[in-house]
């Protein structure tokens, strides 16, 4: 939090936030995923030294979104458009970062795969397990990691159900919100364009929608942060830990230039799209 404040305070910066994005993206993907994923793979690895692990990735998150926060005082529109967003990134975004389905809809992913994995069960004898996700990076797996997603409790279960009927509610909410301040601005410019006051007139109106949409940004930001504080309360520590993991290899995924370039390729051309559309 306090380098956060510090690259991002309450004064104007010509830092731009994807520079902070950069740094922050690197440190996730080269130093604390690996660094949870060797903790997680040591059959002998301590409670506490994977706790510490899990602690140090959920802060990491926890210190962006606070980061997102303060660059939203001096430039939300930055981070409303985010330019530095890829192809890929940007269809799963909801005002300027990931959408909290995101969180709720990964969790769900591990209870469904605790139920195809019941169906394979082998027979317990063995001390680790493989745990292959498609990835070339994986590591055989301790027993009690490989079975962490077995049998969740009925209070995760419920405190899933509660999240998202509590998302139910806020996303369209901020939604409507992030559009009602829209149309706020073009009735304003409108109104006053009439009387010949073109520059003040949007002047005036950008600096009314600057306010709400820093109020509409900083909510939907507290939405993603509780949603993720909520999981990992809900969740032991080798559940948590599971799910950091795939948290960070699902934004890391995102930016795999071999991923990239076959989305690229496989994209298709706008006069195909609007003919889909039109059928």
């Amino acid at each position: 939090m306090l380098k956060a404040v510090g690259l991002f305070g309450r004064k104007k910066t010509t830092r731009q936030f994807k520079d902070f994005y950069a740094e922050w993206f690197n440190t996730l993907k080269n130093t604390l995923l690996p660094s949870l994923r060797s903790s997680m793979s040591e059959s002998d690895s301590s409670l506490t030294r994977l706790s510490t692990q899990m602690e140090a990735l959920h802060l990491h998150f926890q210190s962006y979104y606070d980061a997102l926060d303060l660059a939203a005082q001096n430039d939300v529109a930055q981070l409303l458009c985010p330019t530095w967003r890829n192809p890929l990134e940007k269809p799963f975004l909801f005002l300027g970062d990931f959408h909290p389905y995101l969180f709720t809809n990964l969790l769900r992913s591990f209870l469904t795969q605790n139920d195809t994995d019941s169906d394979n069960e082998n027979d317990g004898d063995s001390m680790v397990v493989q745990c292959d996700r498609g990835d070339r990076d994986r590591f055989d797996r301790p027993w009690h990691i490989a079975t962490a997603w077995r049998r969740p409790s009925y209070n995760l279960m419920e405190r899933v159900e509660q999240v998202d009927r509590g998302l139910r509610l806020m996303v369209p909410a901020l939604a409507a919100r992030a559009r009602d301040a829209q149309v706020g601005f073009l009735e304003r410019v409108a109104r006053n364009w009439a009387f010949g006051t073109h520059k003040a007139a949007v002047e005036e109106a950008m600096a009314e929608q600057n306010e709400e949409m820093v109020g509409v940004f900083v909510d939907a930001n507290r939405l993603r942060k509780s949603v993720l504080v909520e999981i990992m309360g809900a969740t032991s520590v080798f559940q948590g830990a599971l799910f950091l993991e795939g948290l960070a290899q699902f934004l890391v995924g995102f930016r795999d230039p071999e991923l990239l370039a076959q989305f690229e390729l496989c994209k298709t051309p706008l006069s195909k799209q609007s003919r889909l559309l039109a059928i």
